[in-house]
């Protein structure tokens, strides 16, 4: 019996409301348990609408939130790139040279060192190879720009030439 009478009293509430929202001189006509019934609608459809706003204020926020997840990301890896960038741009000669099998004068490296057999990791002679070229060219072996003389020519035929006699 109850359920009849709250079935019956939604109906009621229903067509009220369809008839409040065609004329303003029926609200008058109105008895107070309509209204009553009416306020408990309204309560009802705000409630529903409040839900709903929610909702789309939820999807907003996870929208923007994943839109700043992305932008956020993007931050990352942009950040990611530049450090890789500046940890390349700061290794020393040696590490590259590692990395590459050879010197910067396309020697290959000595076994666990990160140079070739007399040079600097930088492709410079190392201390006793620059001692031995300044001897040449004070000597007249070599001439000032690196290049051999006739003397130096003369001394490598000489030394070639022993090495065959051998």
């Amino acid at each position: 019996m109850k359920k009849i009478g709250l079935i019956c009293t939604t109906v009621l509430m229903g067509l009220t409301l369809t008839a409040c929202g065609s004329s303003p001189s029926q609200k008058s006509t109105k008895s107070s348990s309509s209204s009553s019934s009416t306020k408990a609608i309204k309560k009802h459809k705000t409630a529903k609408q409040s839900k709903k706003e929610k909702k789309k204020q939820g999807s907003i926020s996870s929208a923007s939130s994943s839109s700043s997840q992305s932008q956020t990301a993007a931050q990352q890896n942009e950040q990611s790139s530049t450090q890789a960038t500046q940890t390349s741009t700061t290794k020393s000669q040696g590490e590259i040279n590692r990395e590459r099998g050879y010197d910067p004068n396309g020697a290959s490296l000595l076994p666990g060192q990160d140079h070739a057999a007399g040079s600097n990791p930088d492709g410079t002679p190392d201390a006793w190879v620059q001692g031995q070229i300044d001897w040449a060219k004070q000597n007249g072996y070599l001439n000032s720009d690196g290049t051999e003389t006739d003397k130096g020519r003369a001394a490598d035929q000489e030394v070639e030439q022993n090495e065959q006699d051998w």
